[in-house]
């Protein structure tokens, strides 16, 4: 069975000192629309958009996580630490610039919604 859209939840790293942020995806999910009205009901497509636009916005306020060189909680290091330094070593395979922890200004976890293509 398909889907309208996605909701994605990531990680947003900002560092110290440049524009660049970098990415962690945590996870993408599915979901579906479940309008009640009736096509043919009058304002059908007016209500319809709105529907859509409203689904479409984040569920979630971003949240952050890690700030002043520390994470806002001992239950957001626990989850998220492990996977943070692991992306960080992958990106740093990649990139010229070696990233540390000393680097990172804040970490703000996010979500996105968009409608499948």
């Amino acid at each position: 069975m398909g889907c309208d859209y996605f909701i994605e939840k990531f990680l947003v790293i900002t560092f110290v000192n440049t524009m660049s942020n970098f990415t962690i995806i945590l996870e993408i999910d599915t979901g579906h629309y479940s309008f009640s009205l009736d096509e043919d009901h009058p304002i059908y497509d007016e209500k319809y958009a709105e529907y859509v636009e409203k689904t479409l916005e984040p569920g979630m306020e971003p949240i952050i996580i890690y700030e002043y060189d520390q994470f806002t909680s001992k239950k957001l290091e626990n989850k998220y630490q492990m996977q943070i330094e692991e992306e960080l070593k992958k990106y740093n395979k990649y990139s010229p610039v070696q990233k540390e922890w000393k680097d990172i200004q804040e970490i703000v976890k996010r979500e996105i919604r968009y409608e499948k293509e």
